[in-house]
């Protein structure tokens, strides 16, 4: 049964869905603004968060896709430095670009939203701190090759900043040394909180790793294979013949699971 409904959303999602109503606009969140798109369905929102080098258009098609077979309201972002938004590097932490995430959503009318998490890479930061303050509003959480926040990456995080020369990033890239420079910490900040243990996740681990060490590779896949043992309502899936970046590699692979996902728990 599961799989005609699936079969049928999809069957759905090829007529013109031109109609949507789509927001494409900045919010202002203390000292910078945010940019912000909201595709608006009738069915519960995904709330979608890049890589870390990465802005919201990382989703375009994958978030378009979800929206016309699910119905669902899709909302991507730029993080604080990213595409079109600003950087506060006064006070620029994940905590703060959380708060500035939930004040832009309240703005937007979806502060008080029931939503399925979908990130990339560093965005499981993001979505693992945005679950732990908003539990209730949160149906299920996908990470697609996440970075997990422990004491082992924040070492690893230590020895990147080491290396980094500010002088090397260009005028428009240099929101990126901001990112690293505040990695360890904001690390720390993540492996510290703790999620609601009824949440479902699903955790999609890629083949090959994002680092030229096989060392660290090995240590970023342990990381996700120890996080998902940990949880009660977790899930491991092992994507073989896959990069680090899935989202680029499988976009229909990703829409698939989203589908799934989402039309078992959200549903």
């Amino acid at each position: 049964m599961k799989t005609y409904i699936i079969a049928t959303l999809i069957l759905f999602s090829n007529f013109n869905k031109s109609y949507a109503q789509t927001i494409d606009t900045l919010i202002y969140v203390g000292t910078c603004s945010l940019h912000i798109k909201v595709i608006k369905g009738n069915a519960k929102t995904i709330l979608f968060e890049s890589g870390g080098a990465l802005g919201a258009s990382q989703w375009d098609i994958i978030s378009t896709r979800a929206h016309n077979i699910l119905n669902a309201t899709v909302i991507t972002y730029d993080r604080q430095g990213s595409g079109k938004s600003d950087i506060d590097t006064n006070q620029y932490n994940i905590l703060n670009e959380v708060k500035g995430l939930e004040f832009a959503l309240t703005k937007l009318g979806y502060g008080n939203s029931d939503m399925l998490l979908v990130s990339h890479s560093l965005g499981a930061f993001y979505s693992m701190l945005y679950a732990n303050r908003n539990p209730h509003l949160i149906k299920g959480i996908m990470m697609f090759d996440p970075r997990i926040a422990s004491r082992a990456d924040m070492r690893f995080a230590r020895q990147v900043y080491k290396k980094l020369d500010r002088k090397q990033f260009k005028k428009e890239e240099s929101w990126l040394y901001y990112v690293l420079a505040a990695m360890e910490s904001n690390s720390n900040i993540v492996r510290k909180i703790s999620l609601e243990e009824t949440i479902p996740i699903l955790d999609v681990m890629a083949e090959f790793g994002p680092f030229d060490s096989k060392q660290e590779n090995e240590r970023f896949q342990l990381s996700q294979k120890d996080f998902v043992k940990r949880k009660q309502n977790a899930t491991l899936l092992y994507l073989k013949g896959t990069s680090h970046n899935i989202p680029q590699d499988k976009p229909e692979v990703v829409i698939n699971e989203i589908v799934k996902f989402y039309t078992y728990h959200l549903n």
